[in-house]
């Protein structure tokens, strides 16, 4: 049967998609070492000193000479992909996206580095281009009930800009397997670095929600409940979605988990206003 384009776009969300659907949930998965790895390594009592070691470490993009010129480059080969035909030109979504997430950018002095991207996708994907290109699908914020779990998912996102060095490395490890170069071993140990480092991130979203005053644990739930309703759509290198969860509530205090998720008038006028597109 011939592929639709609609069918095409989620190939393709799904290939470059960082925070794509995570493994089906068949029960509970045992922690594996990797996930009690990150749990020990990040467990915070203190979010915010863990921020404030963070934002030492996190570059700022929009401080580099090139970055515009970067910035242009990286959007005019965004505009040659598939996703072009599906970028939602409604700059009310937009902003209205941008101000709910605007907190999470604004921790690391990050407010001033994206071009937000909105994809109308039923899907729930982010996307992570370079520390300077953020896409989200509609999908993503259609599903969300809160401002919580948006930012969780931007939160994500940012934990990406610390670990690229890292991916980087292990995406070419996989790239070299794929021409007959390296070893079966060495893909292997690249593809568990790459299910490490979304775990990592996935702590990473937790403690900076928590820092935050928000309920990282919503964010947990998110995933769990994409992983349902999308479990025939796993991506390639993404760990369970019950071990994600798992990693999320472990790394923060226990009354983080209790902080009532919030609703503000950016979420709520941006919910309403989706929900009049689709049924137009």
């Amino acid at each position: 049967m011939r592929s639709s384009p609609l069918n095409l776009l989620l190939a393709a969300i799904l290939a470059v998609g960082v925070l794509a659907i995570a493994g089906p949930v068949k029960g509970t998965h045992p922690p594996t070492t990797a996930t009690e790895a990150v749990i020990s390594t990040y467990r915070s009592e203190d979010p915010a000193a863990s921020v404030r070691v963070w934002q030492t470490q996190m570059t700022r993009t929009s401080g580099n000479p090139r970055f515009t010129e970067f910035q242009r480059e990286r959007l005019e080969e965004w505009q040659t992909t598939e996703f072009v035909p599906y970028l939602l030109d409604d700059p009310q979504v937009t902003s209205l996206i941008a101000k709910i997430i605007r907190p999470a950018l604004t921790l690391y002095r990050r407010q001033d580095c994206f071009k937000l991207l909105v994809v109308e996708h039923r899907v729930p994907v982010a996307m992570n281009d370079s520390g300077v290109l953020l896409m989200v699908t509609t999908g993503l914020v259609e599903r969300a009930t809160s401002d919580d779990e948006i930012l969780g998912v931007v939160a994500h996102e940012l934990g990406h800009d610390i670990h690229w060095r890292r991916t980087a490395k292990a995406r070419q490890t996989l790239e070299l397997r794929e021409h007959g170069a390296g070893t079966e071993l060495m893909a292997r140990q690249a593809r568990e670095e790459l299910v490490k480092i979304e775990l990592e991130c996935d702590a990473f979203s937790a403690i900076t929600l928590a820092s935050m005053g928000r309920n990282p644990g919503v964010f947990g739930g998110y995933l769990l409940a994409s992983a349902h309703d999308y479990s025939d759509l796993v991506a390639e290198n993404m760990p369970p979605a019950d071990e994600r969860a798992r990693v999320i509530e472990r790394v923060v205090p226990a009354a983080a988990l209790a902080t009532p998720p919030r609703q503000s008038e950016a979420f709520k006028s941006l919910k309403a206003l989706l929900e009049t597109r689709k049924r137009l």
